[in-house]
């Protein structure tokens, strides 16, 4: 009796197999498209519409911080390469921002110190609005 249920288990198991293989290749699909849809565009230079939101970042031994800073002045237009200096606090202080890449979703744009890394933990300058341009210096 036991022989006579081995190739119905053999193809249950086939089966089975076969499901958890085409679920994980599904869940995999799902991460992609949705990533590649929700990712903003990368531009090469911007025009700032207003002022910015620094946003910028320390790494301790153990742990890493973030502060934000608000109406930050910046110059009109904006581009890979560029090195804006930006001042800001309320002690006022200079910084030298090196913009390494920016992101264009919408109106809306972030300004990376970093061209790779978590995009939660990089020194970075949100514009709302921001403007996508073409126009050689």
């Amino acid at each position: 009796m036991l022989e006579a249920n081995l190739p119905r288990r053999v193809c249950l198991a086939k089966r089975v197999t076969l499901r958890i293989w085409f679920v994980g290749l599904l869940i995999g699909i799902g991460h992609l498209s949705p990533a590649a849809a929700q990712e903003p565009d990368s531009v090469e230079a911007v025009e700032p519409g207003g002022p910015g939101e620094l946003t910028k970042c320390r790494k301790w031994l153990v742990a890493s911080s973030c502060k934000t800073y608000k109406h930050i002045t910046l110059p009109p237009r904006i581009a890979v390469g560029d090195t804006i200096t930006v001042t800001f606090g309320s002690s006022p202080k200079e910084y030298e921002f090196p913009v390494a890449r920016i992101a264009l979703k919408g109106r809306h744009c972030a300004i990376f110190s970093e061209a790779d890394g978590d995009r939660h933990q990089i020194d970075k300058i949100n514009v709302a609005p921001c403007y996508r341009t073409n126009k050689v210096r």
